[in-house]
């Protein structure tokens, strides 16, 4: 029985070493292959990222966009364009009203739909590392009227905030990592 538990003991210590060995080499020819370390945005890159890419607002309970949603993306994505170390995340939000389940795939489309407009207008794809619905977990507004309510109702965009992850062959940040958005009220 001893003899069992040594063997599988080595065989881990083996696979971890294994393992390691993988990524450090991986990481290495990712190096060698000109992959440029991701660094996060300074404060004055944030806050242009802030000024040039604008919400998107939608009327109660639609996901479509309307011509001045469209002429509004245009702008963003020959930001975007004009831009190539920015990368995004878009963030669908709703209003309070409806059920979480409902809000959460409505704001799902919202988010989709305005991924969708930006690569259509020939934004990459993966420089939007994601696109999701956060329903109506994350207002901006609180009060239950009308004015709040449409605030709530947008596709919200953050520059990516993936701490010192490093960049991919591509350029772009790996779809692995987790994000971080700056907060929780941005959302």
């Amino acid at each position: 029985m001893r003899q069992v538990i040594i063997i599988a003991v080595a065989a881990i210590c083996l696979m971890g070493a294994a393992f390691a060995q993988s990524t450090n080499q991986q990481s290495t020819s990712e190096q060698q292959a000109g992959a440029v370390p991701y660094t996060p945005p300074t404060p004055a890159q944030q806050q242009e990222v802030q000024q040039n890419l604008k919400d998107v607002h939608f009327a109660f309970d639609q996901c479509d966009l309307t011509s001045d949603d469209r002429q509004s993306l245009e702008s963003t994505a020959n930001w975007l364009k004009a831009n190539p170390e920015v990368y995004v995340t878009i963030a669908g939000d709703a209003d309070e009203r409806g059920s979480i389940v409902y809000n959460l795939a409505l704001s799902e489309k919202r988010a989709s739909v305005t991924r969708d407009a930006l690569v259509g207008m020939g934004v990459p794809a993966d420089r939007i590392v994601f696109a999701t619905g956060w329903g109506k977990l994350y207002p901006v507004c609180n009060q239950s009227d009308d004015s709040c309510w449409s605030e709530n109702r947008r596709a919200h965009f953050e520059p990516w905030q993936a701490g010192s992850l490093n960049a991919s062959k591509s350029g772009a940040p790996s779809g692995s990592e987790s994000a971080s958005l700056s907060s929780a009220s941005a959302k």
